[in-house]
């Protein structure tokens, strides 16, 4: 008779292979950043735009637009910045278990 695993096992083998929950997470959490930077990066190319054109209208320069578009982003206000400039506008939304709060624009806040 073929033995199997449970899932749970398996799935506890790879956490901790991973190191633990919270690396887990972190790891999830810098792969989204990643994904998230890309889509913006295709967005920005998608309009049109360059790096330095990005850089001139954030008043940064391009390498920092180079590392925003590889997930490494300090605050929303520098996201909403970045979003402005490509021409969109970044909204803030909390999701709760009872439903979600629309806070709004980001950047009317800065």
């Amino acid at each position: 008779m073929t033995s199997f695993k449970k899932w749970r096992d398996i799935r506890d083998e790879h956490v901790e292979r991973a190191g633990g929950e919270k690396a887990l997470a972190e790891t999830r959490r810098m792969i989204d950043a990643y994904v998230h930077a890309w889509h913006l990066a295709e967005r920005r190319k998608n309009a049109g735009l360059t790096q330095s054109d990005v850089a001139g209208r954030m008043g940064v320069t391009k390498m920092r637009v180079s590392q925003i578009e590889n997930g490494d982003v300090a605050s929303v206000e520098v996201l909403a910045r970045y979003v402005e400039a490509i021409g969109g506008r970044l909204e803030l939304t909390a999701t709760f278990d009872d439903g979600t709060y629309r806070m709004g624009d980001a950047t009317a806040a800065m």
